[in-house]
């Protein structure tokens, strides 16, 4: 089988809600005046950028382009660990952002504007990074079920929101303003769980919580920081667990996970490890990159240098400098 040097682009035709379906011939132009080499393909449904990445693996590519969001990535991720032609981290991915959060891209510093992040595509040689990779694993339609992270994953409230918004999107309901309704209506209706988690084969924390999350890297809800000292390639999953405490006390802390200063509340609790193993009573739903992956229990081990990526940031600067 030949290897083909050039790019296999993957335009999430849902990412934006259809901005990166619309965007893809002005971002084509400009790849093309950067003499970038690409063949396309365009998703046609969820999940389809899961297959064309396989696709595009079994037919010799070991670049992949996405345009899109978190998902797509997330998607294209998943495709990359379910075929069996190459080890994942003989891929490299890149990304021009187009989705709502774009919290991966933030994470690489990879420019949300098209030109600039078309540079970095056409410089991909001295920009590949190796980053860390979760595999998680939980339980679907009362069966195993495994997915792999990107960038951070969620049980408790953000995972209620997440599997609302994800239910609404099934009835055909989807953008900004429904997702909106789904925080709002998983606002009023949660209540705090029962957590259990244990860290690398030891008990970490016991009892409600009004969140947990797990991270490779540290942002997530376009731009909140839960994990806010995630290194994505220091070998290690970052948990946060948000105790107990009252919706309105929680709105309060929300400025807090912007600023990145989370840890500075007596209610959050946080650590890191290479394993992490979490039940919730009666149960959680876990949320993965934005995108919804079963119930508790849930068992998610880290893969060290799991996928190469293009990033936007310089040599040294995950390791505390972000």
């Amino acid at each position: 089988m030949s290897i083909h040097p050039v790019w296999r682009v993957i335009v999430s035709s849902r990412s934006g809600g259809g901005k990166a379906r619309h965007d893809w011939p002005e971002i084509a132009k400009l790849l093309t005046a950067r003499n970038i080499e690409f063949s396309e393909t365009i998703t046609d449904h969820s999940y389809h950028a899961i297959e064309l990445a396989k696709e595009a693996v079994r037919d010799g590519f070991r670049k992949l382009l996405v345009i899109g969001g978190d998902g797509a990535v997330h998607e294209v991720l998943n495709g990359l660990y379910s075929q069996e032609e190459v080890p994942p981290s003989e891929v490299t991915v890149a990304l021009i952002p187009v989705g709502s959060g774009n919290d991966w891209s933030r994470l690489h510093g990879i420019p949300h504007d098209y030109a600039k992040a078309a540079d970095l595509v056409a410089a991909a040689g001295s920009h590949v990074r190796k980053q860390d990779v979760a595999r998680v694993h939980t339980r679907m339609d009362g069966k195993p079920y495994c997915r792999y992270m990107m960038n951070i994953g969620g049980l408790g409230f953000d995972s209620e929101v997440c599997h609302r918004f994800d239910l609404a999107k099934e009835r055909g309901h989807a953008g900004d303003r429904q997702y909106l309704r789904s925080l709002l209506s998983g606002f009023v209706f949660y209540k705090s769980l029962k957590f259990r988690v244990s860290v690398d084969g030891e008990e970490f924390y016991r009892g409600p919580a009004f969140s947990v999350a797990l991270g490779i890297g540290r942002y997530c809800g376009g731009g909140m920081r839960q994990t806010p000292e995630a290194i994505p390639d220091d070998g290690l999953i970052d948990v946060t667990v948000v105790g107990k405490l009252s919706k309105w006390k929680f709105l309060a802390k929300v400025p807090s996970l912007f600023r990145g200063d989370i840890f500075r509340h007596k209610e959050v609790t946080h650590t890191r490890g290479r394993q992490v193993e979490i039940s919730a009573a009666p149960y959680s739903y876990m949320e993965v990159d934005g995108e919804p992956v079963g119930i508790t229990p849930v068992r998610i081990e880290v893969i060290p240098a799991g996928v190469q990526v293009v990033s936007g940031l310089q040599a040294g600067q995950f390791f505390g400098s972000m």
